[in-house]
């Protein structure tokens, strides 16, 4: 039994994903002030660098449960992350075909992933009637802060999680 791939790889994605909630309802407003929101997307930047570094297929089941996961527990709206997170996923291995894997490109492609996920998140909000927010005010409030606070994340985790990606390929 591989231990890492059984074990460790489930335990690490549940791990960012319990993280995002516990992350934005402890320090979302000290981080900054309350004119300003930011997302953590620390799956969806786990993905991206999965996607990556690992195989594909089973990078998208990851991303189809644990999507279909953060809708239930997160989202009242059912199917928005089930849907763009193997979207994503989706995208960066067509990216990856093309670009090489390097931490200038994967984070080029983390960032691009983490606009796309919340700029159909709020478009699919805003159709809904869900928010009022303007495209204006989506921009300044909240997707800045939101592209920033997650490339932190990215550049704190890319080394050590693709260290463990490479590790588990050559175990396999």
């Amino acid at each position: 039994m591989n231990v890492k791939k059984n074990i460790a790889l489930p335990a690490i994605m549940v791990g960012a994903f319990i993280l995002e909630g516990v992350f934005s309802l402890q320090f979302g407003n000290e981080l900054f002030n309350d004119k300003h929101l930011f997302i953590p997307h620390f799956l969806l930047v786990m993905l991206t660098i999965m996607t990556c570094f690992y195989k594909r297929n089973t990078t998208l089941v990851y991303a189809f449960i644990l999507g279909i996961l953060f809708d239930i527990y997160y989202t009242g709206v059912m199917g928005i992350y089930f849907a763009v997170l193997p979207f994503t996923v989706y995208i960066t291995d067509k990216f990856m075909k093309v670009l090489q894997n390097n931490i200038f490109l994967v984070g080029l492609i983390a960032i691009f992933n983490v606009i796309l996920t919340e700029s159909l998140v709020y478009a699919f909000y805003y159709l809904i009637g869900s928010t009022t927010m303007s495209i204006p005010v989506f921009i300044d409030q909240r997707l800045w802060t939101t592209i920033l606070f997650n490339l932190a994340f990215f550049l704190i985790v890319y080394f050590p999680f693709r260290l463990f990606l490479n590790r588990l390929v050559k175990s396999e």
